[in-house]
């Protein structure tokens, strides 16, 4: 039977794949915290940036920091929040039920041309204390004044039990479903790059393939949709088909 490695930070859903078995071996972990003070983004929201939550742990480490301070949600009263995704739309609206808007095209490429089309040239980026460079670089160069709003780090999870029960054959999969995910395995297995990967990798969007590519592996198969719960239901007919091609 082969296996289906799931390295993510996220634990994959429930998933009765025919012919697989599907293993969390999570290689990153998640520490909410921030420097910063109800003042200094008092101070930045008095330009009406858009308020751009990137992931479901910016909303997670958002609670928190306004809990630490014991404010409510209506602290953001007025602002426009943005979200990268539907699922951390549907997230930040179960969480602190703040309404908001996604673009069409989840990354960051699709968030930068997004905030352009719709003349948006301030924002608030609440993120890990480490967002993609590329990103930043992408903000720079199209002249958007942003304010960094970390509230968590990701750090690498050596995973001892990933390590000593990977077989990498050709049968298996490790699905990846972050670029720090990439780091996260290499560290974990003790690889200097992914050029001896036999296992099929399978990615969850486009930046996590770059970065895939970038550290010398193949990509067999790109997710449609960027959501790991519509991958996993879709699973086994994506192996099938292209392993036929």
């Amino acid at each position: 039977m082969s296996v289906i490695y799931h390295a993510g930070l996220t634990k994959p859903p429930y998933a009765d794949i025919d012919g697989f078995k599907v293993y969390y071996y999570p290689v990153l972990k998640v520490e909410y915290e921030s420097s910063n003070v109800p003042q200094d983004i008092r101070d930045f929201l008095q330009v009406n940036p858009i308020v751009l939550m990137m992931s479901k742990n910016a909303v997670t480490g958002l609670d928190q920091w306004l809990d630490n301070f014991a404010l409510e949600p209506d602290f953001f009263a007025g602002a426009d929040f943005w979200t990268v995704g539907d699922r951390t739309q549907k997230y930040l609206y179960k969480t602190l039920e703040i309404q908001s808007f996604y673009p069409k095209e989840i990354s960051g490429a699709g968030v930068l041309k997004a905030l352009q089309d719709q003349n948006q040239y301030r924002i608030l980026l609440i993120s890990s204390q480490d967002p993609r460079k590329e990103f930043i670089e992408g903000l720079s160069l199209a002249g958007i004044n942003y304010f960094h709003f970390s509230v968590y780090k990701i750090s690498y999870n050596e995973n001892i039990e990933f390590y000593a029960h990977f077989k990498n054959y050709e049968s298996n999969y490790l699905i990846i479903t972050s670029p720090s995910t990439v780091d996260g395995i290499l560290k974990s297995l003790s690889f200097s790059a992914l050029t001896k990967m036999k296992s099929r990798l399978i990615s969850i969007g486009p930046t996590t393939s770059a970065a895939i590519r970038k550290n010398g592996g193949d990509v067999f198969l790109q997710s449609e949709a960027q959501n790991i719960n519509s991958l996993y239901e879709s699973l086994g007919s994506l192996i099938l088909e292209s392993s036929h091609q």
